[in-house]
């Protein structure tokens, strides 16, 4: 509708500008007739009749001209006016649907919260059941990784406290782990620590996988922190993982490090 409206108010100021032009067009050919030397007197005075009869015509095609104009410049203004009331309320909309967003996650965080953490199982996850062989070299299945990430990603979330862990293979041997805590007790953080080791535990029998790199993060005054982070790596596959590069925030000991 906005579009028909914007094309009539376009073709309705372009025709009164054809009409203005042609009247200019037309009054300036007789004003180069009537400038001509040779031309008899009788010529004259009906050149000059006809002069004063077009002048007439050009009072009425400039009325018709400005009514024209005016009624797409009144369509313009009216689209644009509709333009704004709908882009008002897809602001609000948005806004709403903003607060609504910020209203689920807060009762996110209470249900994480008031669920206990489960302990990672000795027997795994069953990392071991995807098919990594076809993610190494240069032909990986990108839907098979995608679905492997999704599927890690919604096996832990009851042991690492994250309904929001992000799973991404940055390689084919490197994993990596992101996870969103909401947990605010040092005795979770433990057992989401005990839980990550399990887990590099079980990846040890994936041939393929030689690196898992984790970050927990938390957010602090609308930032995000990254309140813990460590690294298992392995030089062969037949190796078991030895944790490397461990960082952890304690945000509740003024930003110290434990």
């Amino acid at each position: 509708m906005i579009v028909i409206l914007g094309i009539l108010s376009t073709g309705l100021v372009g025709l009164a500008m054809i009409f203005l032009g042609i009247r200019l067009v037309f009054d300036w050919r007789l004003t180069l007739i009537q400038r001509e030397p040779d031309h008899s007197p009788l010529f004259r005075r009906k050149l000059h009749h006809l002069r004063k009869m077009e002048q007439a015509r050009h009072i009425r095609y400039l009325l018709l001209a400005s009514l024209t104009m005016g009624v797409g410049l009144m369509l313009f203004i009216g689209s644009f006016l509709f333009l704004v009331d709908d882009h008002q309320k897809l602001k609000s909309r948005t806004i709403k649907l903003e607060e609504r967003v910020n209203n689920l996650e807060i009762q996110q965080e209470q249900l994480i919260k008031s669920i206990p953490l489960k302990k990672y199982p000795e027997k795994g996850i069953g990392l071991t059941d995807y098919e990594w062989k076809k993610l190494a070299g240069e032909k990986k299945d990108p839907q098979l990784q995608e679905q492997i990430e999704v599927a890690i990603s919604q096996k832990t979330t009851p042991y690492f406290g994250s309904s929001n862990t992000r799973v991404s293979l940055e390689e084919s041997s490197t994993l990596s782990l992101q996870l969103k805590s909401w947990t605010d007790d040092d005795a979770s953080k433990e057992v989401i620590k005990q839980n990550l080791d399990t887990f590099a535990k079980e990846a040890e029998k994936i041939s393929e996988l030689t690196a898992i790199h984790v970050r927990m993060l938390t957010s602090v005054d609308n930032e995000k922190q990254v309140i813990y982070s460590v690294n298992y790596s392995r030089e062969k596959s037949e190796d078991v993982f030895h944790k490397k590069n461990v960082s952890e925030q304690n945000l509740k000991n003024d930003g110290g490090k434990g």
